[in-house]
């Protein structure tokens, strides 16, 4: 009779281990697949916090396939997504239109808020409060790159989300501007998305 006895708890304790081994090695494939799933959803949507010369490399590299003389380095969707909270840098890219080598004075960019009527930031926070979003000046067409390389430059556009701030999404138009010309070069946009603070 006590051999069986002891037999059952054997057996029970057994089969408690195992559960346990099963239960852990699930919860690394799952920690281990949001960690994936993080990585693929935010690979390309990177903040840039220096422009170093790999940047402006990469930037150079990047104006070999593409027609214009600005781009915007956020991967093909051109979304900046970010939580409240958090700082983002976004890094531009300009080359000369005629290939001349660039000064602080003849080649600038200016940023502004895309004018588009609808459910944007602007309509959701108000006009300053979205302007104040931006460490980098708005409506003007005088800043300057950061970082000038022949006839290539970078700058970065800062912008800084508060604790607080509500969902939104705002279309940002960066223009550049040739010294003397009255109206811009050439332009681009991105989206800004405030996102939902969430465990990533």
């Amino acid at each position: 009779m006590r051999t069986l006895l002891e037999n059952n708890k054997r057996g029970a304790l057994e089969l408690s281990i195992g559960t346990i081994v099963v239960i852990v090695i699930g919860m690394s494939m799952l920690v281990l697949g949001l960690v994936l799933v993080k990585t693929i959803f935010s690979g390309s949507i990177k903040s840039v916090d220096t422009l170093n010369e790999g940047v402006l490399n990469e930037i150079t590299t990047l104006f070999d396939d593409t027609a214009g003389n600005i781009l915007i380095k956020l991967g093909s969707t051109n979304i900046a997504k970010i939580k409240p909270g958090e700082g983002f840098k976004v890094a531009i890219g300009a080359q000369h239109p005629d290939g001349e080598l660039i000064t602080s004075t003849n080649l600038k960019y200016g940023i502004t808020l895309s004018s588009e009527v609808g459910d944007n930031c602007v309509s959701i926070l108000g006009q300053r409060k979205t302007e104040d979003l931006f460490k980098t000046p708005l409506n003007t067409k005088n800043n300057e790159f950061g970082r000038r390389q022949g006839s290539v430059a970078a700058s970065l556009i800062e912008i800084v989300i508060p604790v607080g701030t509500a969902v939104c999404t705002q279309k940002i138009n960066v223009e550049l501007y040739v010294e003397g010309a009255a109206e811009s070069n050439d332009a681009d946009f991105f989206i800004l998305e405030v996102v939902k603070k969430g465990i990533f």
